[in-house]
Parts: structure tokens; sequence; C-alpha cells
């Protein structure tokens, strides 16, 4: 089974290379909560073709990487083992109304954000969580999801950490924080956070094997501060620091200065997300309808051989 990667670490993967294509697999599992037994599709690997501002990636892939949920109780697998002082923590907090009413009104990584409160699991955990909680969120939840996971990585990467703390992982920590700043319309905390990252790339990125991310993380800033300018609140595809001309907007992911219109880029990048989210959609009725003919061939399979016995029987 797929198991959530979460911290800070793993919030980098936007330029990671991308897995060969998407995957689906029937998964038998036991809910670590009152011991249900049950089978789940699941998704065994996606393509990402890029991503968004806020670390959402699109592609063939579902994104943020479906969880599991027990059917019973709503329990979110979220790992192999617990133990025995989570298990007693987990099942109160299951077993309570407000858990069992988030299962129709929030969405499955902000209900794995309230699990992993009741566990004491630290904000490093937390954060790569509510970060795609945010993702999931609708308009409604997403002001309300934003600001829990702005505050657990504001104590990751504070504002006024010293020279030997700044890292990569503190830039990308800075970079969330002011795409959430932009995306509540909070131009002028943005547009300053974004003013004062201009230069780090350069001064935190400084080995070879880095000098990608460097040319990325550079071309972030300078698309969130143009986005700022133009008073655009909406979700954006980030660009390309590396695609050749033309490419990215023959793609629906051309660069702000080429959208002035934030009406106009918004409806290039939903249409760019429409067409990954098409791939998706397809992907999965097609491992669904796989999984049903292989079920198909095994009960016709048993069918026969059932038969045949008769047969030799008479």
């Amino acid at each position: 089974m797929k198991r959530i990667a979460i911290g800070l670490a793993v919030l980098l993967a936007g330029w990671a290379a991308p897995a060969a294509a998407m995957t689906f697999m029937t998964v038998e599992h036991v809910c670590p909560i009152g011991g249900e037994r049950f089978s789940a599709q699941e998704m065994g690997s996606g393509t990402s073709f890029g991503h968004f501002l806020d670390g959402r990636v699109y592609g063939a892939i579902q994104s943020p990487w479906p969880l599991v949920s027990c059917p019973g109780n709503g329990f979110v697998i979220y790992k192999n083992d617990y133990s025995a002082e989570e298990i007693k923590r987990l099942t109160a907090v299951v077993a309570s109304d407000e858990y069992q009413r988030m299962r129709d009104t929030d969405t499955s990584y902000w209900r794995l954000a309230r699990l992993l409160e009741a566990v004491d699991a630290p904000d490093q955990e937390r954060a790569g969580v509510l970060q795609r909680a945010t993702w999931q969120a609708s308009p409604d939840q997403y002001p309300v999801y934003v600001q829990a996971a702005a505050a657990v990585f504001a104590r990751q990467c504070p504002d006024a950490a010293d020279g030997a703390v700044r890292d990569e992982a503190w830039l990308y920590c800075q970079m969330l924080r002011g795409e959430w700043e932009r995306r509540l319309s909070r131009f002028d905390a943005a547009r300053a956070r974004f003013q004062r990252l201009q230069a780090l790339p350069q001064q935190l990125l400084v080995a070879e094997d880095r000098a990608r991310a460097r040319r990325q993380y550079s071309a972030e800033i300078e698309q969130q501060l143009q986005l700022i300018a133009d008073g655009n609140a909406i979700s954006v595809m980030a660009v390309d620091a590396d695609a050749p001309a033309g490419r990215d907007a023959a793609a629906g992911v051309a660069p702000a200065r080429q959208y002035r219109d934030a009406a106009a880029y918004a409806a290039a990048a939903q249409a760019a997300a429409d067409t990954a989210a098409s791939a998706a959609d397809a992907a999965v009725a097609a491992a669904t309808a796989a999984a049903d003919a292989a079920t198909d061939a095994a009960a016709q399979a048993a069918d026969a051989s059932e038969q045949a016995l008769r047969e030799q029987g008479r």
C-alpha cells in the first residue's frame, strides 16, 4: 500500500522525476480501529507534468495522493503500525461525534490532520498533511484550512530565522506562506515576502546539482510578484523555468505577464487542469473495468470447474 509521505523534507517533490504512469491496484486492509476487513482500489503510481504554486501537481495523477478510509468508522489509514497508546487515542477520536460529523463536512486530509493532532504528531508531519488538505478544500473551507496550515508552517520557517537555519526547506516553506497570502488577497504581505526572497535562491542553493531548482525558485518568485502586481488571487500553475519559448503558452501554463487579464489566465489554467483530470478519470475507469473483468473471469472459471466436477461425478 502507498503510505502518505509527510513533513517539510518531502514538500520539495515538485521538482522530482515523475513516476512512469498512473496505475491502480486492489489492496486488502484490516482497519487498525475496530478490525474491519475491506478491500480498496488504490493508486499505485502517477505521472506529473508540472505543479501549481501551492505545490499541488497535475497530470495523469490524483493530487493529493488519495487516502484510504475504513468504510465503517471513517478512520484514515496513514501508516502500517500503531502503538497501543496511539490506538487508544485514535479510537477515542474516531468514536467521537465530532469526527463522525467531519466525514460529511471535511476532507480526508483535514480528518487526518485531526488524527495526527490526537497523537501529538510533530509539526513537521502535520505540515504536509495540512498543505494537502488545502488542495482538497472547497471555497468555503479554503480560508479555514489555509489558516491552520499557515500557522504550522510559520513555526517551521519563522520570518526571523537566522542564517544558520535558512536552507532550501525554509525557502520552500516561506514561498508557500507567500502563496497563501496571495490567494487570500493579502497582497501587501505577499509582496513584501517575495521581495525578501528574491535573492535567496542564489544564496541558499549553491550546489551544482541544485541549479535546476535554483532557476525554478527564482522563476516562481518573479511569477508571484507579477501576479501580485496584477491583483491576481486565483490558483495558478507554476511556470517552468527551463521550458522552451512558447511551450508553456501552448500547454496553458504561460507566465503571468502573458496573461495580464486574470480571467484569461484562470481559463488557461483551468483548461490544462481539466485535461489532466480527464486523463486521471479515464485511467480510473480503465482500472475499474479491468478489475471487474478479472472478477468476472474468475467467477466464470469457477463455474466451469464446478460444472466439470459435476459431469465427472455422473
